[in-house]
């Protein structure tokens, strides 16, 4: 296994010691952990490209581990109340909608998307940035500060990363539907009976 991989296994691993650290209130090393798996993703792509690691199994398994710590910080956040439900709702609803239409039309085609749009990319970093800054108050605060009487510092942050979500989420829809169009391919009259 190569080294960006184990940094890939490295980093699905602290997910679950991630998630213990804050339920059990230890908010700090948990912010550490979380930084650490963060930087570790940033490593385990550049060492993959600048030492040529790149491996089938890398190309699957980093989608997967970023995917599986977005959703289980952003669930763990929602449930200790540093995080607000409906935007949780929300882009875990996208993400399983947005996998199954992949799935879907990977079946149908043989074909997939090519590399994330920059709506995609602003949207994950519209969300890594409301992780950040809910965790951040989460573990220096102690109190969720999106339900203090004066409107939240975050909620503008909540407001974009929504937005990103929705908007990025309908453009790769329409990325769906051309991909299926080229593959069906421009549909012929049919010849008149004579």
């Amino acid at each position: 296994m190569t080294l960006a991989n184990q940094l890939t296994v490295f980093r699905i691993v602290f997910i679950p010691v991630f998630v213990l650290l804050l339920v059990y209130d230890a908010r700090v090393y948990a912010l550490i952990v979380f930084l650490i798996s963060c930087i570790s993703d940033s490593l385990d792509g550049y060492i993959a490209r600048a030492w040529r690691q790149e491996t089938r199994l890398g190309t699957v398994l980093d989608p997967i581990a970023d995917k599986l710590l977005m959703v289980t910080t952003f669930v763990t956040l929602t449930a200790l109340k540093a995080l607000p439900f409906p935007l949780t709702a929300l882009l875990i609803s996208r993400d399983i909608v947005l996998s199954l239409v992949f799935g879907i039309t990977l079946f149908l085609t043989g074909r997939r998307l090519s590399a994330p749009t920059f709506l995609g990319k602003a949207a994950i970093f519209a969300q890594m940035a409301t992780v950040v800054l809910g965790l951040v108050f989460y573990v220096f605060d102690g109190q969720s500060p999106f339900q203090t009487i004066q409107p939240s510092l975050l909620t503008p942050v909540f407001i974009i990363t929504a937005t990103l979500a929705i908007f990025s989420g309908v453009h790769y829809l329409y990325q769906v539907v051309r991909l299926l169009n080229t593959v069906a391919g421009p549909v012929k009259p049919e010849m008149p009976i004579q």
